[in-house]
């Protein structure tokens, strides 16, 4: 009998795909974060209410539905993270995350309101970190989770003295706004001033919410003032604890967030130190590239703070024999002496040995993907009709004269990939006209397109044509000419 996959179009089989890939990374995550749920619901109660009365018989089934409610609420925050991941290549990652930063939020906020009071739950917290190192989308989820949970635990609990059922809905509300309007104003991409402005702005739509709550509940006392200034100071506290909980999360889980990546491209960096000496040509040919880069990936909506790290870094593989490549020559060229096919195994294997220099120094997967993607499987030109002259009779492969691969799988590794081609043709020969110049840059692109290089990232022609008018506007002004001065005679 025949499968039924043979009879699926190539959309359905890779919905299909994507479905077993969830259910695999389902299976893989879900188990542990089962467990550390059971661990934090324990807390919980034991932080909210009479600990050992929750496990008496007359309460018994209250205490198990609270198991069993925080039990779904993390399924759905696993589902959720995990189709919500910025990059598609690492969801298991985002749903880590997303469960780290709500377990830690979780409890803060638990500890916050059993000791200084219940309007001092800091639940932007969560909602500013995966704003950062992840997307909106995460974020309202875990505001969302964390919200309900926070909910079904007071509920089940006794409250302290003084408190009220009505004080903690209103708690977790206005707290819950303000988490919200930090995905509203908040933009990772913000610099680190507008940013903290944003996040209290955001702060100041969680008091008002509290402090109409305050007088909706008839409450005009000192409460009023007390529960604003817990409310508002929660949130401050959060944008002050924001900044070392991304540095140590950024590390644990190797996120190439907007202040990584601006460490990454410092020139002092110990891998971009080495190639300055090491490779002085490869360098240069880098920081061009990392321009142009920047330029196409702001155009067309992709983070310019990406494609300039990883094009400062897509190189970083020909450290393993710089003479070997043309810019880092200078009078002696070793593949005079060596044979077309081992001329091309040394020039190739820069794409893995650069994967591999990446992961030594720990760069972010997505700057080791690009070192590995940035040809694709393009083929080595110049040796391969090398090899042509120098076979006497029958045809060669092409394929024994190309790139490993794999292709682009994103947008980033694209931009890269064009970027890197026109620099290094245009460094070669720069047409004297703009027309030459222009035709120049149509051609490369074009060729890239017709040998497949785009077919497995998600590209559009449209971006293909920002790209070009991009690196046409901007890379003359890169390679600029100098005026020439002419000494005096004396």
């Amino acid at each position: 009998m025949r499968k039924k996959t043979e009879y699926m179009t190539t959309a359905e089989k890779t919905k299909l795909a994507a479905r077993r890939r969830f259910a695999a990374d389902f299976a893989k995550v879900y188990p542990g974060c089962f467990v550390a749920t059971g661990l934090l619901t324990l807390f919980a109660i034991f932080m909210t209410g009479d600990f050992y009365g929750a496990f008496t018989p007359e309460r018994a089934a209250a205490t198990t539905g609270v198991f069993v409610i925080n039990a779904v609420l993390i399924g759905f925050l696993v589902a959720a993270s995990h189709s919500s991941a910025a990059d598609k290549r690492f969801p298991v990652r985002n749903t880590l995350l997303a469960f780290v930063m709500l377990a830690l939020t979780y409890m803060a906020c638990l500890t916050t309101s059993r000791f200084l009071s219940v309007f001092a739950m800091p639940m932007c917290l969560a909602a500013l970190v995966m704003t950062e190192l992840s997307n909106r989308r995460t974020s309202s989820a875990v505001s969302l989770t964390l919200a309900a949970m926070l909910c079904v635990v007071f509920i089940h609990g006794e409250y302290y003295p003084d408190t009220a059922l009505p004080e903690v809905i209103l708690s977790i509300v206005g707290n819950f706004t303000a988490a919200l309007a930090v995905n509203m104003l908040v933009d990772k991409h913000l610099a680190r001033l507008p940013f903290i402005l944003a996040s209290f702005a955001a702060a100041a739509l969680g008091m008002l919410v509290v402090f109409a709550g305050t007088l909706v509940m008839g409450d005009i006392s000192m409460n009023l003032l007390y529960n604003i200034l817990w409310s508002y100071g929660s949130s401050v506290a959060a944008v002050l604890v924001f900044t070392p909980i991304v540095a140590i999360l950024e590390g644990v889980f190797n996120i190439a967030d907007d202040f990584r990546l601006n460490e990454l491209t410092n020139l002092n960096q110990p891998l971009l130190k080495r190639l300055a000496s090491e490779a002085p040509g490869t360098f240069n040919h880098s920081l061009v590239v990392g321009n142009l880069s920047e330029a196409c990936a702001g155009a067309i909506g992709e983070n310019p703070h990406l494609a300039r790290a990883a094009a400062y870094y897509h190189d970083i593989g020909k450290l393993k024999a710089p003479v070997y490549f043309s810019e880092n020559q200078s009078d002696y060229n070793p593949h005079d002496e060596l044979i077309p096919e081992v001329s091309v195994s040394m020039i190739t294997s820069h794409t893995v040995f650069g994967e591999i220099l990446a992961k030594q120094y720990r760069l972010p997967p997505e700057i080791v993907a690009v070192c590995r993607e940035h040809h694709g499987t393009s083929p080595v030109g110049y040796f391969y009709r090398k090899a042509l002259n120098l076979k006497e009779e029958g045809d060669l492969s092409v394929s024994n004269y190309t790139y490993p691969g794999p292709k682009p799988q994103t947008k980033v590794a694209a931009i890269v990939m064009i970027a890197d081609t026109v620099e290094a043709a245009c460094r070669a020969y720069m047409p004297d006209t703009h027309e030459g110049f222009v035709e120049r840059v149509n051609k490369l692109v074009d060729e890239k397109l017709q040998l497949g290089q785009f077919d497995e990232c998600p590209i559009t022609m449209h971006d293909l044509s920002v790209i070009k008018t991009t690196i046409i506007e901007t890379l003359p002004q890169v390679q600029h000419g100098r005026v020439s001065y002419e000494k005096k005679k004396s």
